[in-house]
């Protein structure tokens, strides 16, 4: 598959509705995890999205989308949304909240995870990433309301603070 920006930014920004809600998160290895399974409201491109969200340290967590190509085996990390996480040396960027997306440069390297990494300020907890995220991603409003609907999600998925 070859990826170009105009191909990054309709897979980002194309409508989508969800095929598969969230079920409750499941307690792994000290991470709440969420998942859930999106199509293009065409039906042309298929998406998992996740979340975790860190038990002992609420500030460390991350929501995605990942690209399941129908013609193709394997799957395209292409946006993910973090808090504060990690070595905070090699990476600078880990003290910040901060949003990875997929560029062309490190897929034409054969690279399928997100290399641009930008520092945010449009959200300060895994609440408002996500909210961020299914807006950001073009999730239908209607789907939205229906599987994102509470005020405080933490609460919702009854994840540990």
């Amino acid at each position: 598959m070859t990826f170009t920006d105009e191909l990054i930014n309709k897979l980002l920004t194309c409508p989508k509705e969800v095929i598969q809600p969230p079920a409750k998160p499941k307690l792994e290895r000290g991470h709440y995890r969420i998942g859930f399974e999106l199509q293009s409201i065409d039906r042309e491109f298929f998406f998992k999205a996740f979340g975790r969200y860190n038990e002992a340290f609420p500030e460390n967590f991350s929501v995605g989308l990942v690209y399941n190509p129908k013609h193709e085996k394997g799957s395209y990390e292409i946006l993910r949304c973090n808090g504060p996480h990690g070595e905070h040396e090699m990476f600078p960027h880990h003290v910040y909240f901060h949003i990875h997306k997929i560029t062309t440069g490190p897929l034409a390297e054969g690279l399928k995870e997100d290399r641009f990494i930008e520092i945010t300020d449009k959200y300060s907890n895994f609440d408002d990433a996500l909210k961020f995220f299914v807006t950001s991603i073009n999730l239908k409003a209607e789907h939205i309301q229906k599987f994102f609907p509470a005020k405080n999600l933490q609460a919702e998925f009854k994840f540990k603070v």
